[in-house]
C-alpha cells in the first residue's frame, strides 16, 4: 500500500463526505439556470462545483452511515450518490420553473406577430430557438441576477443539508433509506411543479396574444365592411408593429412579473428546506 492510498484509507469518512458534497453541489450547478447553460464552458462549471464544495464540506454534517473508518459498499455509495444529485438537480429546477415558463411564452407571441420562423442560436440550451424566447430568457436572466437568485441558491444549498444529511444519517444507508418522507416531498414537489410552467407562460403571454386577437378581430370586420381595402397586403406589417408595441409597453410588467416569482422560489426553497435567509 502506498502513501496515497494509506492517506485515503486513514481518512476515508472525509473523503466519502467530500464526494457527496461534490454530488449535490455538481448537480444544482448542472440544474441550474447559467451555470448549466451550454454557453458556460465545461471548465468552468468544473470549477464553480469544486470551489462550492469545498466552502460548503466544512459547514456539511458527516455521512451519517460511515463510523470510524469503515469503508461503504460500492452500491451504498452509489445509491448516495443518485439521492444527493437528485436533491440538486431539485434546487436548480426550482430556479428553471421560471425561465422554461418565459422561453414558452415567446413561441405563441411570435407566431401572433408572424415571426415564428426566425431562428437563432439558444445560448442556454445551445440549439435552435426563435427571437421572442431569446429575450424574453435574457430579461428573466438579468432580474434573476439582479435580486441575487444565484446567492438564494447557495444559500438554499447550503440549509439542504440540515433537512437532508448526507446518507441519510442512517445507521445504514440504502435504497430504502434514502426514501425518507422529507426526500418523498421533495419527489412530489418536483413531479408537481412541472405543471407550473404552463401558468407562468400564460400569464406572460396574456397581454401580448390577447392584444393581437383583438386587433385581428378588427382588421376582420375592416375587411368585410371595406371589402375594396386590401388588408392582405398590410396585416402582415400590421401585426409585427402592433405586436412590437404590446411587447414593449409589457415589459416593465414582465420584470416586476419575474420579481414576483423570484419570490415564489425563495417561499418554494423555504417550504422545502429549512428557512433560508432573505434575498
Amino acid at each position: 500500500m502506498n502513501e496515497l492510498q494509506r492517506l485515503l484509507v486513514s481518512h476515508w469518512s472525509e473523503v466519502v463526505t467530500f464526494l457527496l458534497v461534490l454530488g449535490r453541489t455538481s448537480a444544482l450547478v448542472v440544474g441550474a439556470p447559467f451555470w448549466g447553460g451550454a454557453s458556460s464552458p465545461r471548465m468552468v462549471r468544473v470549477i464553480i462545483a469544486v470551489g462550492l464544495s469545498a466552502a460548503i464540506y466544512p459547514v456539511a454534517p458527516p455521512a451519517g452511515s460511515i463510523q470510524g473508518h469503515e469503508i461503504p459498499s460500492l452500491v451504498t455509495l452509489l445509491v448516495a450518490l443518485g439521492r444527493e444529485a437528485f436533491i440538486g438537480l431539485a434546487i436548480g429546477w426550482t430556479a428553471q420553473l421560471l425561465f422554461a415558463g418565459v422561453r414558452m411564452a415567446g413561441q405563441p407571441i411570435e407566431i401572433k406577430m408572424g415571426i415564428g420562423l426566425s431562428q437563432l442560436v439558444d445560448p442556454h440550451e445551445g440549439g435552435q430557438t426563435s427571437l421572442l424566447p431569446a429575450l424574453l430568457d435574457l430579461l428573466a436572466s438579468m432580474v434573476f441576477l439582479a435580486m441575487n437568485g444565484h446567492h438564494l441558491l447557495v444559500r438554499a444549498l447550503v440549509s439542504s443539508y440540515q433537512t437532508f444529511p448526507l446518507m441519510g444519517a442512517a445507521p445504514a444507508a440504502s435504497a430504502g433509506a434514502s426514501l425518507t418522507p422529507g426526500f418523498a416531498e421533495l419527489l412530489r414537489f418536483v413531479v408537481e411543479s412541472t405543471s407550473g410552467i404552463f401558468p407562468i407562460a400564460l400569464r406572460v403571454c396574456a397581454p401580448v396574444v390577447i392584444g393581437s386577437v383583438l386587433a385581428d378581430v378588427v382588421l376582420g370586420v375592416m375587411s368585410r365592411t371595406t371589402p375594396q381595402f386590401n388588408l392582405f397586403a398590410v396585416i402582415l406589417p400590421v401585426q409585427l408593429a402592433f405586436g412590437l408595441v404590446l411587447l414593449f409597453l409589457t415589459l416593465p410588467l414582465l420584470v416586476w412579473f419575474c420579481v414576483d416569482q423570484v419570490s415564489v422560489m425563495s417561499d418554494q426553497l423555504s417550504t422545502l428546506f429549512q428557512p433560508i435567509a432573505n434575498y
